[in-house]
């Protein structure tokens, strides 16, 4: 069943709509500042997934459910073609909606992800976060001790706790813990079937430290996206909007 999805806006009705789907452990608070510099020339929807941000929890996080949540969203919203961008497992997402809803769909961007299996990326991290159960630790650095010896990395540590939120007994995860972790061997596969495509303009960012996709990975996503532009930020990894916000919006504007 599709549930509502929470979105941060960055209104400009007049323009046309650009959707942004975020990362696994992401939210669309991690988009704000690209949300405001995009504000003059589109109106701009930056969703929470489910389980994710201020989006409805569930218990499972199958693609039918993913793909469902966002039809349900433009529905709600009026949002007959937008252009979509999708950020790492929202770029997947994004990627399979596009094949799947090609007259919705204006231009297609994707972000550091590829048409492939992964490893189960951030099962280290899952299983720290579960170091720190709800309402057990009263500081965010009384957390932060406790993700240490797991997550010995001070940014990703950083990116993690910006899901811990303050509750009424304690700090507590305000993502979905157990269902995203559990979620893990579902979301690390190529979310297409073959035979899928999208014949739309599409570009894909690749960050040039990122080993999230390779060279090799190209003529494949360009059997599913015939006219896939790619464009490398040299300076950036995977979190290409955050490592060089400069380089990846002069790509994305140049470009949209």
């Amino acid at each position: 069943m599709a549930v509502k999805l929470h979105s941060l806006r960055f209104e400009n009705p007049s323009k046309p709509t650009l959707v942004i789907l975020h990362g696994l452990l992401g939210a669309s608070r991690n988009w704000t500042t690209i949300g405001k510099a995009l504000k003059e020339r589109f109106d701009v929807h930056a969703l929470d997934l489910r389980n994710h941000g201020t989006s409805p929890h569930a218990d499972t996080m199958r693609w039918s459910e993913l793909i469902a949540d966002l039809k349900l969203y433009f529905k709600q919203h009026g949002i007959k073609n937008c252009y979509l961008m999708g950020h790492s497992l929202g770029g997947k997402i994004s990627m399979k909606f596009a094949c799947e809803n090609p007259d919705i769909v204006k231009k297609l961007v994707i972000i550091d992800i590829a048409t492939k299996a992964y490893p189960p990326y951030h099962d280290t991290e899952f299983k720290a976060m579960k170091r720190v159960p709800s309402g057990a630790v009263q500081s965010r650095r009384e957390a932060e001790e406790l993700l240490k010896p797991m997550v010995p990395d001070w940014a990703m540590r950083q990116f993690l706790m910006t899901n811990l939120v303050s509750g009424e007994f304690g700090y507590k995860w305000q993502i979905n813990l157990e269902v995203l972790h559990a979620s893990l061997q579902v979301l690390r596969q190529n979310s297409l079937k073959g035979g899928q495509s999208f014949n739309g303009q599409s570009m894909l960012i690749v960050g040039g430290k990122s080993d999230f996709v390779k060279d090799a990975d190209l003529p494949e996503m360009k059997e599913y996206f015939p006219q896939l532009k790619v464009v490398k930020i040299p300076k950036a990894g995977h979190n290409v909007h955050v490592e060089d916000r400069k380089g990846f919006l002069d790509a994305l504007n140049g470009w949209l």
